[in-house]
């Protein structure tokens, strides 16, 4: 009986250390304004023999998807359009001075990338917090922003390649479509465009009640030098 008591212990106390130890991969250092590697999820010094890794972990394993995401690393100039407010197609509000940093978060293992986006937007300070990440479980991408207009949180999930990813989600509109859209539940969607090592785009789009989907907002990503 204590045999199978100490068993237990020390199997115990492996996987706690087995978790503690891959949830630290990747805290590689980058100089300013360069893209943040992300290191192999196979790494000999952190990775122990397939054997020894309980399913939950492996499962859980950054892999290629997010990898991906390493093209986002970074500091960045923001070109923000916004098709709302008296926004339009054709003369859109521009943000001004609006800069991005992504990095990735070190504590989970780099299996989350944060945004904090900033600049000033219709004459009033602009900010937005985001996080960017793939659910290996579900095979989908999911992006949450937090914002300093909104009281809710914009969740979003959907597939994507290293060229394109498109999530979907819906938010209880606060009014932001229009004093008689408030209330409503309206579907929204992101799209994220890879174009160069040095440029990507972010649409937001909504679909309000009767009408088709349309392009709310834009920002162009040049990477900082």
């Amino acid at each position: 009986m204590n045999n199978s008591r100490h068993f237990l212990a020390d199997r115990r106390s492996t996987l706690v250390h087995l978790v503690l130890g891959l949830a630290m991969v990747g805290t590689v250092a980058c100089a300013p304004g360069e893209a943040e590697p992300l290191p192999a999820a196979t790494s000999a010094v952190l990775q122990p023999p397939a054997g020894e890794m309980p399913l939950m972990i492996r499962n859980g394993m950054p892999g290629e998807e997010h990898r991906w995401l390493d093209a986002l690393t970074g500091d960045w100039n923001v070109e923000m359009s916004l098709f709302l407010a008296g926004g339009t197609p054709e003369k859109p509000h521009m943000g001004q001075n609006v800069v991005s940093h992504r990095r990735w978060l070190d504590k989970t293992g780099r299996r989350f990338l944060q945004e904090d986006i900033e600049g000033t937007m219709l004459g009033q300070p602009y900010y937005r917090l985001g996080v960017l990440g793939y659910s290996t479980m579900d095979k989908m991408f999911e992006f949450t922003t937090f914002d300093q207009l909104n009281a809710n949180a914009m969740s979003y999930r959907g597939p994507g390649d290293q060229r394109r990813i498109s999530m979907t989600g819906t938010f209880t509109d606060q009014g932001v479509l229009g004093d008689t859209s408030a209330g409503r539940t309206i579907p929204m969607r992101t799209e994220i465009r890879f174009e160069t090592a040095d440029r990507n785009v972010y649409d937001i789009y909504f679909t309000p009640p009767g009408e088709p989907e349309r392009l709310i907002d834009r920002k162009v990503y040049t990477r900082i030098r």
